[in-house]
């Protein structure tokens, strides 16, 4: 059904300390083909405050990203385009470092939050 997430979403999540290199093999390797989505924390982030996609993936950034546009997104979202945008929509939450989503699927919702924990802030 397009309009709704397949029944099993495969789901990547890692850290990549804002490498460049990390991202691209990440993105552009021959296994980025078996990932519905990429939950990123420290994304590698480039001058223009845009990160490194593909034409493969829907980039989602922070919901706070044009309302504090000084602060660096140190969570990013990246979904597959070969999911309907139909089957998925971005919940506005409050943080540079938060992206959340949730998908519409065969059996119900999924909220996925994606949340870069820096250790040594507490906001």
């Amino acid at each position: 059904m397009p309009n709704q997430a397949p029944p099993h979403l495969r789901i990547w999540q890692q850290n990549l300390n804002r490498s460049g290199v990390t991202q691209h093999s990440l993105l552009h390797g021959p296994h980025s083909k078996h990932w519905d989505v990429y939950a990123l924390q420290e994304p590698h982030i480039r001058p223009n405050k845009c990160t490194i996609s593909s034409p493969k993936f829907y980039t989602v950034y922070p919901s706070t990203r044009f309302t504090d546009p000084d602060r660096v997104s140190r969570a990013v979202t990246l979904i597959s385009t070969s999911l309907s945008t139909n089957a998925w929509h971005q919940i506005p939450f409050p943080s540079p470092d938060v992206v959340v989503i949730q998908f519409v699927g065969p059996h119900n919702r999924t909220t996925l939050i994606n949340v870069y924990n820096d250790c040594n802030e507490h906001d």
